[in-house]
């Protein structure tokens, strides 16, 4: 088959649409109907068909949005490709009807609703400006969904639906499970750049007044989220796109930051695995940097064109035989998940691509291309196992503290407590002899009580002193999260402190170290850990098995 190239030099067709659904979330007695935007090749005015690619999205009521989150090879190159281009807004956002009530059942359908007109239901109802029904005869009925942060949850939720026509969706830092993302980690509200309430999210993010009908659903948003216990309830589980993974059919590329710790590592990393146990196709790309797309990446870029040419026009050119783990290691093994990532600012001559150019103020610093960074590609995520190091004291009257995987190495003493400004102290390894890598979510498990009260735990993991990933606890869910368990002043609990994935490795003369701490312990309260009983569990990847490795430069 010969995919199209078109003519750059002709003005694309550009008109909207809004699509009927069979909801009423705003409880008017009318239909809600979806706001579209759709941008065609001028060819489609002469009789070409065209397969589409929707960029779904809540922000674009905000004027500058569209500005900063382009479709990622651009809507001019995705012109020439052949496809027409579909701005949705979300159910309850900017143009659209209805209220936002993020990640449930209602915004999946609203998803759903889209593809079904453009790929030719003869149920799905469309209509112009002027409310004249149309319908999508342009379409080949092969659609696409891609996007980036919330327009990149959206992909996801339409695909649960198990829609027709759906047949790709590439999520980039999209959320899986709105109980990772929404103010909650583990039945902890985190701290590590900033936090992001559900109903919070649901009332702002449209840049809209929404409309005064809105206003009952949002109050029960507002007791939905459980800000009293935090727990994992039924309306979490709502949200929960990873218990309907067996109903997707589109080919899955998922784009991840190692160092994303806005849209956490975990909504990538468990959604990939998922579908990998399920055989679907699907390939995760974690790249260096954070809440960000790889575009720098050429080789990003050529997946994308492979991806939507095999599934959108049919071209069987192998990619889903590709490895299914792809990962970007920054230059001399540099460890990627620190705060804010690789920066992208630097112009200096260390950058190579558009960075050190004559007039390369005209190239946003996004574009660059740190030379020496390495792409990984592997089967699947490495097999690991856990290896465990042992938090103890050492030397001098136990001052220092090590972290060693002998577990005789060193002595417990006492119990070590913790308390407000009052954290453990860096336990430290000894200079690692040899390249270790490790590939996955890093646990600290602990024994501990609760002599002044119940009070949250934190757990940070260093590389050389660069803070590398971090988790936190909530006791009361020790054993579950569905149901907070009452903590007693007496009692010892073993705690499991989860910290967000990671895939790096830790180079000869490297240290590892580990800090604990009493997270929001404002009235006093104090932790105690026996160290006999605590360990750091890191996921070992014994061997590596690279089916290929590119500089990029």
């Amino acid at each position: 088959m010969v995919l199209p190239w078109l003519t750059p030099k002709r003005a694309p067709l550009k008109f909207n649409v809004r699509v009927q659904t069979t909801l009423d979330t705003d409880n008017n007695g009318k239909p809600d109907r979806l706001a579209l935007r759709i941008v065609q090749p001028a060819e489609v005015g002469e009789g070409l068909k065209t397969p589409v690619i929707v960029r779904p999205s809540i922000y674009y009521g905000d004027p500058s949005y569209i500005g900063k989150r382009q479709p990622f090879l651009g809507e001019d190159q995705y012109l020439r490709m052949g496809y027409t281009i579909v701005y949705a807004d979300t159910i309850g956002s900017y143009q659209s009807d209805g209220c936002a009530s993020i990640m449930d059942g209602a915004e999946r359908q609203a998803m759903a609703e889209i593809v079904r007109w453009l790929a030719g239901d003869p149920n799905a109802k469309g209509f112009d400006d002027n409310g004249v029904a149309m319908t999508a005869t342009w379409s080949t009925n092969h659609v696409a969904m891609e996007g980036i942060s919330y327009g990149g949850t959206l992909p996801i939720m339409g695909a649960v639906t198990g829609v027709a026509g759906l047949e790709a969706i590439v999520p980039v830092d999209g959320i899986s499970n709105a109980y990772d993302y929404f103010a909650r980690y583990n039945g902890v509200i985190p701290d590590e750049l900033g936090v992001v309430t559900l109903n919070g999210y649901a009332k702002t993010s449209s840049m809209q007044q929404p409309p005064a009908n809105c206003q009952a659903n949002f109050a029960e948003l507002d007791v939905g989220v459980d800000d009293e216990t935090l727990a994992y309830t039924d309306f979490w589980k709502q949200r929960n796109t990873l218990s309907l993974t067996s109903n997707i059919k589109a080919a899955t590329l998922i784009g991840h930051g190692q160092s994303d710790n806005n849209v956490k590592t975990k909504n990538a990393v468990q959604l990939y695995q998922k579908l990998r146990n399920e055989e679907k196709p699907v390939q995760l790309w974690f790249h260096a940097k954070d809440h960000d797309d790889p575009a720098w990446q050429k080789e990003w870029q050529k997946q994308l064109m492979l991806w939507y040419s095999r599934y959108l026009f049919g071209v069987n050119n192998g990619v889903e035989a590709q490895p299914s783990y792809v990962r970007e290691t920054p230059p001399g093994d540099k460890v990627a998940g620190n705060l804010g990532g690789e920066s992208r600012t630097d112009m200096s001559d260390a950058l190579t691509g558009h960075c050190n150019q004559p007039r390369s103020g005209a190239h946003n610093p996004r574009d660059c291309v740190t030379s020496g960074g390495i792409l990984v590609k592997e089967e699947k995520w490495p097999a690991t196992e856990v290896i465990s190091y042992h938090l103890r004291r050492s030397g001098a009257a136990g001052k220092s503290l090590l972290l060693t995987t002998d577990k005789a190495e060193g002595s417990v003493e006492g119990p070590l407590t913790l308390g407000n400004s009052v954290d453990s102290g860096s336990f430290v390894t000894s200079p690692l002899n040899n390249a270790t890598r490790f590939a996955g979510t890093i646990y600290v498990t602990a024994m501990t009580k609760f002599p002044k009260g119940k009070v949250d735990l934190k757990a940070k993991l260093f590389v050389d002193g660069e803070p590398v990933t971090w988790g936190w606890a909530n006791p009361s869910f020790y054993k579950s999260l569905e149901k907070p368990e009452a903590i007693g002043k007496d009692s010892a609990y073993k705690i499991s402190i989860e910290m967000m994935p990671r895939d790096f490795t830790v180079l000869p003369g490297q240290s590892i170290s580990v800090v604990i701490e009493a997270y929001n312990s404002r009235n006093g309260q104090t932790v105690t850990l026996d160290l006999a009983e605590t360990a750091l569990d890191m996921p070992l990847v014994r061997k590596a098995r690279p089916i290929s490795m590119t500089t990029l430069q």
